[in-house]
């Protein structure tokens, strides 16, 4: 017997969200994190606004195993700095020492209009009384898995989203494929997008073409990290790519392309060229350009030339060196470009320029 579904599911939270309804405090629980980060993309949208996200004055990302309450208490005390509220992100929530969460629990009792506090995790600890007070004073989004009879229908619906027509053996063979994981049927969408362009019609063939002829979707981790400039994922997704026999140099000139788009979207939005024509300029379709958008508004002028400057050096050590440094060079590239602030994207899975 399935567990009784606790909080509202992301689709309702949507719905409260644009009929302006803000909450104090949020937790987004469960172990789909598709759904949490739709979820906090739609918060972040909501409180911040398309101009203010992530680098604005009213942002906050915390980590539950790297903060204390005093910082949290701190962060949602300050006041919006020209707006009507602030946003706070704890991620992880659940690696919040013990001794913290009962620092906190006065705040679940009179939280600050003005801020919302967000706090995601796979899971909580329901002896803790901080976790028990959190459930009672916040509104909870439902991020569990979807069932899996409801998974045909979400499947078509971002079908359609894609402009894509599964018949029903594509629809079973994408199901079956992602193992339910939603990020990746979305992954898997946005390959078949590309490979049947501009046909529309999806296949259970084309399902298992373009996951069998594939590594992209390793290479796709890779860059997600990058972009957040998570170190330690990308380095395991860099690992994989190199054990699968990934040439190197094909990969160093994968991720050249990439930042020069990158490059070229931070050249529009400083012309402020609107985001919905940043697709025509830069050749690319319609639904990559946001996470152009928001890795481009990660990266400043000097550390996009920074990372061309790691490239170029890169690129001469490869040509010049023996096979046995590659690795090597390849790990000091990935920390080069990972240097600074660690950077958290949107609900988007991300998605290469191509």
């Amino acid at each position: 017997m399935k567990a009784k579904r606790e909080g509202i599911r992301v689709a309702e939270l949507k719905r409260q969200l644009a009929s302006g309804v803000y909450a104090p405090i949020y937790v987004l629980l469960g172990e789909e994190s598709y759904l949490r980060e739709t979820a906090l993309a739609a918060i972040r949208r909501a409180v911040l606004g398309a101009e203010d996200q992530e680098t604005g004055f009213n942002y906050d990302l915390l980590y539950g195993d790297e903060t204390d309450a005093l910082e949290v208490l701190n962060r949602c005390d300050t006041f919006p700095a020209f707006a009507d509220r602030r946003l706070v992100i704890i991620r992880n929530v659940g690696a919040l020492p013990a001794r913290e969460t009962e620092r906190l629990l006065p705040y679940l009792k009179a939280p600050v209009e003005t801020t919302s506090l967000v706090l995601t995790g796979d899971k909580l600890d329901g002896r803790l009384k901080f976790f028990q007070s959190l459930k009672a004073a916040a509104v909870t989004v439902d991020c569990s898995p979807l069932d899996s009879r409801l998974m045909p229908d979400w499947i078509e619906e971002q079908a359609k989203g894609f402009g894509l027509c599964l018949d029903d053996a594509g629809s079973e063979a994408l199901h079956h494929a992602s193992g339910g994981n939603l990020a990746v049927v979305r992954r898997e969408l946005e390959k078949l997008v590309d490979y049947l362009h501009p046909s529309a019609s999806v296949t259970a063939a084309d399902v298992e073409s373009v996951r069998g002829a594939d590594t992209g979707a390793t290479v796709w981790d890779f860059l997600g990290a990058l972009a957040r400039k998570d170190r330690g994922n990308a380095l395991r997704a860099l690992g994989k790519i190199l054990d699968a026999g990934e040439p190197p140099l094909r990969l160093l000139g994968l991720l050249a392309f990439q930042w020069r788009q990158v490059w070229k979207t931070r050249e529009q939005l400083d012309r402020r060229v609107p985001e919905a024509g940043l697709a025509r300029i830069l050749g690319v379709p319609p639904f990559r350009i946001q996470g152009l958008v928001e890795q481009a508004r990660m990266f400043s002028d000097n550390e996009l030339a920074r990372c061309f400057d790691a490239f170029r050096e890169v690129d001469s050590s490869l040509k010049g060196g023996g096979r046995g440094a590659e690795r090597l060079v390849m790990e000091r590239l990935v920390l080069n470009l990972c240097r600074g602030e660690r950077r958290v994207t949107s609900s988007r899975a991300f998605v290469p320029a191509r």
